[in-house]
């Protein structure tokens, strides 16, 4: 909150069985499910402290072995007092043996101020989140995670941060987009998030055609349908799959950067992972 308190859904029972298993465990620390006036806590060193040894003393009673920074709602105002928070974050971390990871956009001219270049002298990794090229709000429809956008993120976080800092997330979910046409010829559009599975379902229960698209190296589908309000719609969708992923490991692979992540697990086919091990190993 405001104040750096935090509220935590870390489990002693995971990690140790994550241990056993020879994992290490990255605890996520989010700005995004509870609003929170990031301004408010980031602008006094009091807080700032506060939230840091909150983090810290989990960390340490949980036997973590990281922390990744997921802030996505900093204000461009905010941005020196959140890496300042980051340099503070990072000496304590240093300190007592704890890897720092933090979560970006890709780069961009209106995302400057997260300052990937000073993150990554205080910082273990920089992760760039090759996804949400095109998201909830956006204007038109089109693919989350295509394959030039990947590049293009992993390009320019390159030009800021060394290469082996940089840890490169791709999607497990993609968006389908639901075109209704109003009386007069206008149009109204809505999506919703899918994994995997739950996505290429859709698409076969709609008896939708799928083609590959070489321009985002993701299978491409196109079909009419109803939409949950019984209206009669166009849905499209470009798929992630193992195809997909692989043309994004490819890359990753041809970079040469630390490593990949993924957002998120659960909603993945289980056959990806072959996929993924053979660039990662």
């Amino acid at each position: 909150d405001e104040e750096g308190n935090i509220n935590s859904n870390a489990s002693e029972t995971y990690v140790e069985r994550a241990h056993n298993a020879g994992v290490e465990v990255w605890a996520l620390v989010s700005d995004v499910e509870i609003p929170v006036d990031i301004a408010k806590l980031l602008t006094f060193t009091s807080k700032r402290e506060k939230l840091i040894n909150e983090l810290l003393a989990q960390a340490i009673k949980l036997n973590l072995d990281g922390l990744n920074i997921d802030f996505e709602q900093i204000p461009s105002a905010n941005g020196e007092d959140y890496i300042q928070f980051l340099r503070e974050l990072s000496v304590k971390c240093r300190n007592n043996g704890i890897i720092l990871s933090v979560d970006n956009y890709v780069p961009t001219e209106y995302t400057a101020y997260y300052n990937r270049e000073e993150q990554g002298k205080v910082v273990d990794y920089v992760v760039v989140m090759a996804y949400d090229e095109h998201y909830a709000g956006s204007e038109e429809a089109g693919s989350v995670s295509s394959i030039t956008f990947v590049k293009d993120g992993i390009a320019n976080t390159l030009k800021e941060v060394p290469k082996e800092q940089v840890i490169v997330a791709i999607p497990f979910y993609t968006r389908i987009w639901a075109i209704e046409t109003k009386s007069g010829g206008t149009t109204e559009m809505t999506s919703s998030a899918y994994g995997m599975s739950n996505a290429m379902n859709f698409v076969k229960d709609h008896e939708g055609e799928k083609t590959w698209d070489e321009t985002t190296q993701q299978y491409y589908s196109e079909f009419e349908g109803t939409n949950d309000e019984g209206k009669d719609v166009l849905f499209k969708v470009w798929l992630e799959e193992e195809k997909s992923i692989e043309a994004k490991m490819k890359a990753i692979d041809e970079a040469d950067v630390a490593g990949v992540a993924e957002w998120k697990l659960g909603i993945e086919d289980e056959s990806v992972w072959d996929i993924i091990i053979k660039y990662v190993n």
